[in-house]
């Protein structure tokens, strides 16, 4: 095999890279692939295959914090945004949760790339192909149970009868599968841990066969007088060729910086930092969106009886084995409210009493979603929570954000990372949204089956409770200081039908260019209501066949 001219080159060895590169071998086994990650390969380090020590991983250099401008709308706080920078990508770093969108969600992105393959019906088959279910008895027309990854729920906390009965009594419906197509309702956790090992996307995707090449980024795409990608350039001068396909699989940050440096994207941006323009795409970078959340901690009554991480008696071996969280909650924010954000927001584009919803966006989406952690986990800010077993907290987590973002060059550098201004929390109707679901977490704490085990919130020094009748003043300041997002950025080269609205077709091709496609988050047209990583390597397994099947 040469060292330099092969038929594919893949960009990024993260979750979607490596799931595509092995899929394509399999496919096509008399190619040659190569696959480029600027991280190590780390695939046995103990932070990487342990679950729990995720927290400690985002403390090395094998996760990048790409931190946020500062946001005027929170006191020009800068946001931290992980992601992560070895083999796997961010499958090597995340918290494991293995969450499917509602269909809904899909059949929009149907609709906004043009084509029925992103549809929920048409994407089932590739979900299904990724998942070994762990219910044997599973329903077989929605789950796979001969894939990779391995998937699992169940484990039983002290605190698992009480938060079922809470969310009942708060008049959540119980939903026995949250991977079904509908999230409404409040259902089992349901995470990628396997016995307690992760199961990120080089340690299951068999890479044998793949040339790879680690612990160094690409500059640049090379193309030629056609527009065509031909190659790309190494930091360190060298090129590689490519006689089939280039694709991108960087990442929601990485991927428009490089596109950018490439000459593809907006004339202004590239016309700063001196890159010559190659191919007009003026939405590269844009449309940036992520999962903003309030955590709050909650005080339990009887620490010593072992609720809760940090306390001795919080002993099983099985809580050691994922995230220590059973349930989480979704519904919809009514739509008379968001009816009235929208308004607002100035989106409506005609004079009726029905304004019309932003883009991408319809009403009755399953737009919060809500979580017990047995753990002070995420709370922001100068929260001083010991983790003693005293505390769990909960949160409220935005699935449907309206407010976009950017991702622009801090200059024409590759080895600089490039700048983030996400814009979170800047509409009416985010702000009706969270402020609902930081509401709704008051009431669910306030029911009987809680109140029984938890004594209240314990806020930030100096902020009040937030009770469920919290002004909107309250709620804002405290997101102001204290929020999060889960790290799903998305969105900066997306799906659709034209180079003026998206930057990738139906088929994940860099529109005006030949040869060159995305594949990772990057390419979300609009936000799920879900963790992402069952997602992307959805549309890893689509893209493989599309390659394969290309002449």
């Amino acid at each position: 095999m040469s060292e330099t001219a092969f038929d594919f080159i893949v960009v990024g060895g993260g979750t979607a890279g490596c799931a595509l590169a092995s899929r394509l071998h399999a496919l096509l086994p008399d190619t040659s692939i190569a696959l480029i990650e600027r991280g190590p390969d780390e695939r046995s380090h103990p932070y990487v295959v342990n679950p729990q020590a995720a927290p400690l991983l985002a403390q090395t250099d094998l996760v990048v914090d790409y931190k946020t401008t500062p946001q005027p709308q929170f006191d020009n706080r800068q946001v931290t945004n992980f992601a992560g920078r070895l083999l796997s990508g961010s499958s090597a770093a995340n918290y494991g949760a293995w969450i499917r969108a509602p269909a809904a969600d899909y059949d929009l992105w149907a609709e906004q790339a043009g084509h029925s393959r992103w549809s929920y019906k048409r994407l089932l088959p590739y979900m299904r192909r990724t998942e070994h279910h762990f219910d044997s008895d599973g329903d077989r027309e929605q789950h796979g149970f001969d894939g990779p990854i391995h998937t699992t729920s169940g484990r039983a906390y002290p605190l698992r009868d009480t938060i079922h009965d809470a969310f009942i009594q708060n008049g959540f419906h119980e939903n026995a599968d949250l991977n079904a197509g509908s999230l409404h309702g409040f259902a089992p956790w349901v995470e990628n841990w396997n016995d307690g090992s992760r199961q990120h996307s080089a340690k299951v995707f068999d890479l044998s066969g793949i040339h790879l090449i680690t612990k160094i980024g690409v500059s640049r795409i090379i193309l030629n007088e056609h527009q065509a990608a031909t190659g790309v350039e190494l930091l360190d001068g060298r090129s590689l060729t490519a006689s089939r396909e280039v694709i991108v699989s960087c990442g929601a940050h990485k991927t428009p910086q490089l596109l950018m440096l490439s000459g593809i994207g907006p004339e202004d941006e590239l016309k700063k930092h001196g890159i010559p323009q190659r191919v007009d795409s003026p939405t590269v970078g844009r449309n940036h969106f992520d999962h903003l959340s309030l955590h709050q901690a909650w005080k339990l009554r009887y620490p010593e009886r072992g609720l809760a991480m940090g306390s001795p008696a919080f002993n099983d071996p099985e809580y050691a084995k994922g995230f220590p969280v059973e349930w989480i909650g979704t519904y919809p924010v009514p739509e008379q409210v968001l009816a009235a954000a929208s308004q607002q927001d100035a989106i409506s584009l005609n004079s009726s009493s029905s304004p019309k919803p932003p883009p991408g966006f319809i009403f009755n989406r399953a737009s919060i979603g809500l979580l017990v952690a047995y753990a002070p986990l995420n709370l922001g800010g100068a929260y001083d929570i010991p983790l003693d077993g005293s505390h769990i907290s909960s949160g409220a987590l935005l699935y449907q954000p309206t407010s976009r973002g950017r991702i622009t060059l801090a200059s024409g550098d590759p080895a600089d990372e490039p700048i983030v201004d996400p814009q979170y929390y800047t509409t009416s109707i985010d702000n009706e949204l969270l402020r609902s679901g930081v509401r709704r977490v008051a009431e669910l704490m306030q029911t009987p089956a809680a109140k029984e085990m938890v004594e209240g919130e314990t806020p930030p020094k100096g902020l009040p409770v937030l009770g469920s009748d919290a002004s909107d003043e309250d709620i804002d300041a405290r997101i102001k200081g204290y929020s999060e997002v889960w790290h799903h950025s998305a969105g900066t080269a997306a799906m659709g039908k034209d180079i003026q609205s998206s930057v990738v077709d139906a088929e994940l091709q860099v529109h005006g260019v030949k040869g060159l496609r995305v594949v990772d988050a990057s390419v979300f047209p609009s936000p799920i209501s879900a963790t992402p990583q069952a997602t992307v390597y959805a549309i890893a397994e689509v893209a493989a066949e599309l390659i394969a099947q290309s002449p």
